[in-house]
């Protein structure tokens, strides 16, 4: 009998050979071209493109026809696949093979039927614990809703969301498994399900450091944003791995829960967790240079050095250099963290400065010396002692006066925002007020004051809730107190305009001005302005910008002077770092002097800079 099959099989091969011969094989084997259907969207072309066999392995060609249906029936599977995970859950594929074509043409053809949508979307617990009451709606956190064409990629994206969602809500070790989907044919709709084993809640016992390098541990231990007996959220744990990254002590910081085993204080619903902080150190030096540039101020060049662990407590000393046609600075400063207290700074700086701008000429000397107290997570305070003493030249008058001024800065900030250099959700709101007294000519002091408060409202994120749409928002507030406005050092008084401020006019110019187009300075300002930020890939984005602003030489502003508009776009590449900032600004209104012919505001003003604008 088993002789009997081989001589069947042998004449079988022989047969099938003698096939082959005629459909254009040869000794290397059967050659082919593939034709997808010409009706498919360019994506999802590519995407079958990306995983056929048939194309994977179109260099090797089968020895056999047998062999080369093998390949057609993957990638008829395979498309299918591709195509349910498009929305065509009702295709139907068949595929055609012309014998008498030299390579053999292999034709792909698909009915795709109706897309299917969601009809529903659901968790399925699929541990012990019991799913907690969603704090959103399912649907606006998963970013699909009833109606939408399900995406498998989309779907996929969605339990990304889902883990990190309970990972916020104390429940760091939730799984999340694969979407599964229960289809109705009959309306062409899916109950789109997550399976959901949250595990029990995590309640944080205690923190564990692990630090390479000379770093004081208790320096990282002071700067964690939870404490024992909290609830897991991961947003704290980014919080405090970002402030971290952000110190330039370390060129990587991980945070990971960790559980205990065996655990008296383990209950049916929580597990306590320790907190494992590892934190690789970077070299303690760095170098940095950077560049500035604003038409109404010229280019600016930043160069700085920095020791950010000099006797091992994080304590950061450094030197900052700029130059720039209108300012000249050169600065040294030595900061000591947890000095007296954990989260509470000593802050030391001097610098020289000169500088030439429209208003006024001066060369000073500046001390100053302040303690600055983190109190919470978003709640600061500061209190220093300031000296500064120099000549400043009135480009108004011609004044020469010396200057010698004794301040105690006073300042208080709250800060809810997610990133110092590019926020894109939260607030903050800052005051500072500093008593001068020393050489004013006939007044004995002054008082100068200011606050500002910036809002940013995401109004747009992607399937991985990161924020690619903002609306932000700022408001600047300041007035001086002081008995004669004409002993007020021009140094000291308020002018507005360039970058920072109404961005459509140009440095120091939002000020009123003389009959020379020099700016006088006021006792008070006001400006206000939002910005419309939209990201449009991870590192591109654009922004659209109004704001306002006047300065006045009365005691206090108000909404009722003058105000100066300005507008503008501009331009935001991304980097890990912080945005690259490149703006163009209009004012609304050039102004000009009495009988002058041509106004003293340029018809624009350009910036490129790094970080958002506020």
């Amino acid at each position: 009998m088993q002789y009997f099959l081989f001589i069947i099989f042998f004449l079988n091969s022989f047969l099938l050979c003698g096939q082959e011969q005629n459909v254009g094989t040869t000794q290397e084997g059967i050659h082919y071209t593939v034709e997808w259907p010409k009706d498919l969207a360019p994506e999802i072309i590519k995407r079958i493109e990306s995983v056929s066999v048939l194309l994977e392995h179109q260099s090797r060609s089968p020895g056999s026809l047998g062999g080369l249906m093998k390949r057609i029936e993957k990638d008829k599977i395979l498309l299918e696949k591709t195509l349910h995970s498009f929305g065509y859950y009702g295709c139907k594929i068949d595929v055609k093979m012309n014998l008498e074509r030299s390579p053999i043409l292999i034709e792909f053809m698909c009915d795709l039927g109706p897309l299917y949508t969601v009809s529903k979307i659901q968790l399925d617990n699929v541990g012990e614990t019991d799913l907690p009451a969603l704090s959103v709606d399912l649907s606006d956190l998963v970013g699909l809703t009833r109606g939408d064409v399900l995406i498998a990629e989309n779907a996929q994206k969605s339990k990304v969301i889902l883990k990190k969602y309970f990972a916020q809500s104390g429940y760091p070790f939730a799984e999340i498994d694969e979407p599964e989907g229960s289809i109705d044919h009959s309306s062409f709709s899916v109950v789109l399900i997550y399976p959901v084993d949250l595990g029990k809640r995590a309640v944080i016992l205690d923190s564990e450091i692990e630090s390479t390098g000379n770093l004081n541990r208790d320096y990282i231990k002071n700067r964690l944003f939870w404490n024992k007996g909290d609830v897991y959220d991961n947003r704290v744990v980014e919080r405090t791995r970002r402030q971290l990254s952000q110190t330039g002590l370390f060129d990587n910081i991980v945070v990971t829960p960790k559980l205990v085993e065996n655990s008296v204080l383990e209950t049916a619903t929580e597990q306590p967790v320790v907190m494992h902080v590892k934190a690789t150190e970077a070299p303690p030096r760095a170098v940095t240079a950077g560049v500035h540039y604003a038409t109404s101020q010229g280019g600016e060049a930043r160069f700085s050095w920095n020791h950010y662990n000099l006797a091992g407590g994080g304590e950061n000393l450094g030197t900052a250099l700029r130059f720039s046609t209108v300012r000249s600075k050169a600065r040294l400063y030595y900061n000591m963290p947890d000095f007296g207290a954990p989260k509470q700074t000593l802050k030391n700086e001097t610098y020289a400065m000169k500088e030439n701008t429209r208003a006024y000429k001066s060369n000073t000397l500046s001390l100053l010396s302040k303690i600055e107290r983190q109190f919470n997570d978003i709640f600061s305070g500061s209190l220093g002692l300031s000296g500064e003493t120099g000549n400043v030249i009135s480009k108004t008058t011609d004044k020469k006066s010396k200057e010698s001024l004794l301040g105690t800065p006073i300042e208080i900030g709250v800060d809810t925002s997610n990133d110092l250099l590019n926020p894109t959700r939260g607030f903050r709101i800052n005051g500072n007020v500093t008593p001068y007294g020393g050489s004013l000519g006939s007044s004995k002091g002054m008082l100068i004051g200011q606050a500002s408060a910036s809002l940013y409202i995401p109004f747009r994120t992607n399937s991985l809730d990161e924020d690619m749409g903002v609306l932000a928002s700022f408001v600047k507030f300041g007035t001086i107190r002081i008995r004669n406005f004409d002993d007020l050092p021009p140094n000291k008084r308020f002018y507005g305009g360039g970058n920072g401020s109404v961005r459509g006019y140009g440095y120091q110019l939002i000020s009123p001005v003389d009959q020379n187009r020099v700016p006088l300075g006021g006792e008070s300002l006001l400006e206000f302005g939002g910005e419309l930020r939209y990201r449009f890939t991870e590192t591109i984005g654009g922004v659209a910008f109004l704001e306002a602003g006047s300065v006045s030489q009365r005691k206090l502003p108000s909404f009722g002077q003058k105000l100066l508009w300005g507008t503008g776009f501009g331009v935001r590449y991304y980097t890990a770092y912080a945005p690259v900032r490149v703006d163009i600004a209009f004012p609304l209104k050039k102004r000009k002097i009495p009988g002058a012919k041509r106004s003293y505001d340029r018809a624009y003003q350009f910036y490129v800079s790094v970080g958002q604008a506020f």
